[in-house]
Parts: structure tokens; sequence; C-alpha cells
């Protein structure tokens, strides 16, 4: 009877192992698109993938549950770590150049380029020149106006797949795109900013992710 009951017990206990990392990477009215150990899934309320289940959801956060665990909510783009507790916020401190401006290595999706840390900037924002470099197909963007420091100006808005600088990357990042070789350099605006606190110290800029 006893290994009866453990046989039992074993066709019951799930086939899943807790994942490394979920994040939040859109959400909606009752579901969520959420990224499972790199993988992209879309849940509906009340549906559960690798043990994660999604409790509710809304367009400003997800309630979420791993295995029996208590319930856990997520913004967007918020992420949970190792057995759901929050992952250690990753930094970056950047130094001003004789300009006093704050220059940075990064990538947008996975491809190498240069910012200029601009926190007046309402989206990260790049020339075409340096749009088709990093090969994005802007011209599939929605056409708009943006008023720029001098005037009104053209503009392609896209969605990029991830901005990192330094071990702080955030996905799915709002961009604008404007015609020509103009801005120099690819503007690191309030669209990636939103997601980290920014801390100055005289020539040094600290860049901390929130989530």
């Amino acid at each position: 009877m006893r290994y009866g009951l453990l046989f039992l017990w074993l066709l019951a206990a799930p086939l899943w192992s807790a994942p490394d990392s979920v994040r939040a990477v859109a959400l909606f009215t009752g579901k969520a698109m959420l990224q499972i150990d790199g993988e992209n899934v879309l849940l509906r309320k009340g549906e559960t993938r690798s043990g994660v289940t999604l409790i509710n959801a809304n367009g400003r956060e997800a309630v979420i549950r791993i295995g029996r665990g208590k319930p856990q909510t997520l913004k967007l783009n918020g992420r949970v770590a190792h057995g759901f507790r929050k992952p250690q916020r990753r930094k970056l401190t950047v130094y001003s150049g004789p300009n006093g401006m704050f220059q940075l290595k990064g990538r947008i999706n996975g491809r190498p380029t240069r910012f200029l840390l601009d926190t007046g900037a309402t989206f990260v924002a790049l020339s075409s020149a340096d749009a088709e470099r990093l090969k994005l197909p802007y011209k599939t963007g929605q056409a708009d106006v943006i008023q720029t420091a001098n005037s009104l100006a053209p503009v392609w808005r896209i969605r990029l797949s991830s901005v990192r600088v330094g071990d702080i990357e955030v996905p799915n990042v709002e961009a604008v795109v404007l015609q020509g070789n103009r801005p120099t350099t690819p503007l690191l605006g309030m669209s990636f900013l939103e997601h980290v606190r920014l801390q100055r110290n005289g020539a040094a800029m600290v860049l901390e992710q929130k989530y």
C-alpha cells in the first residue's frame, strides 16, 4: 500500500523545474506576454506554462504564481528570478567628457553602438544613417513629427527589441529615427532611462536598473 501511494504521488508531481527568470514583456487586460527563461510565452488569465500561472493582468501589471507559491506582482519589464526573489540590481558608472556630456558604449538589438545620455530626450533617438548601420527596418515604423530643439522634424517611430549599456538591458524600447545624419550619436532618452535610477556624483553618473 505504501508503495502504491508513493507511485501515485510521483505521477501527480509536476514535471517542470522552477524557472530562473520571468519577465513581463507586454501587458494587456486578462493576458500577458511573459519571458520565461528567455522564451516569450503569451498567457491568458488562469493559464499555466512551465509552472508559471497568470492569476490576473491589466495594462499596468501582472500577478503570477509559481507552483503553489505566493502571488508575485510584475510591472512592465519587471522581472523575478532565482525562485522569484528580486535579482540584484545592475549598476553602471560613466564619466563625463571635457564637454560635460556622458557618452557610453552599448548595444541596440545586440549590435554595438555609442550613446549620448540625454534626459531631455523623450525617446531613444537615432539618425537614419545609424539605423541603417544597425540594420533596423525603420521605414516600416509609424511616420510622425516631433519637436526638436530648433524645429519640427519628421520621424519614424519604432520599437527596439533590446537596448543595453553595461549589464543593464531593457527590452521593447520605444525609439524615433530622424532622416539624415543627426543626431550624430544616438541619444539614450527617457524611454530607456525611465527603467533606471540616475545619481550624479561630480563627473560620475551612476545608472542603476530598477527591476
